[in-house]
């Protein structure tokens, strides 16, 4: 091997490991970029949510935002939650998860129906906590681009 290639190769190797920041993975990645800066998660009463988000001016865009409805659930640490479940008895009765995105210049969209799917946080969600977690969805196969597809990550949000 030439001696100037070596160096030329640890360089390269270096430059693709950087700019890659934090993001997620899963099949839609093709479809969508799903790097984010920071993430942010929330509860009330009503939901548990963790945003993955980037600035965009003075504002941010959340490039993906996995949430689950407290119904008749007690929100607990290291318990995952079950995205799936449904919130009623028929067939198309909503659902405890949901999964969003809202970016500037695209229309803000909800994807389709999860066949599985957990979202789990790892401590409490108190105010100015960093909460670690995780999370997988796999839509339902059917007609609209992202069915059949999946996203998932670890993370580590901030409660504001």
């Amino acid at each position: 091997m030439s001696p100037r290639i070596l160096p030329a190769l640890a360089l390269a190797g270096l430059l693709t490991g950087c700019g890659q920041g934090p993001h997620l993975e899963g099949s839609v990645t093709p479809l969508l970029d799903l790097h984010y800066e920071k993430a942010e998660a929330l509860a009330d009463e009503d939901e548990a949510s963790v945003r993955f988000l980037t600035a965009q001016g003075s504002g941010e865009n959340t490039i993906l935002k996995v949430a689950a409805r407290l119904d008749r659930l007690q929100l607990t640490p290291g318990t995952p939650i079950d995205l799936a479940e449904l919130l009623g008895e028929e067939e198309d009765a909503p659902q405890r998860g949901t999964v969003s995105r809202s970016v500037l210049d695209e229309p803000a969209r909800d994807f389709p129906r999860i066949l599985r799917g957990t979202l789990t946080f790892d401590g409490a969600l108190t105010p100015a906590a960093k909460v670690p977690g995780s999370f997988h969805v796999t839509f339902v196969n059917g007609t609209d681009v992202y069915s059949g597809r999946t996203i998932f990550g670890r993370f580590e949000a901030t409660v504001p």
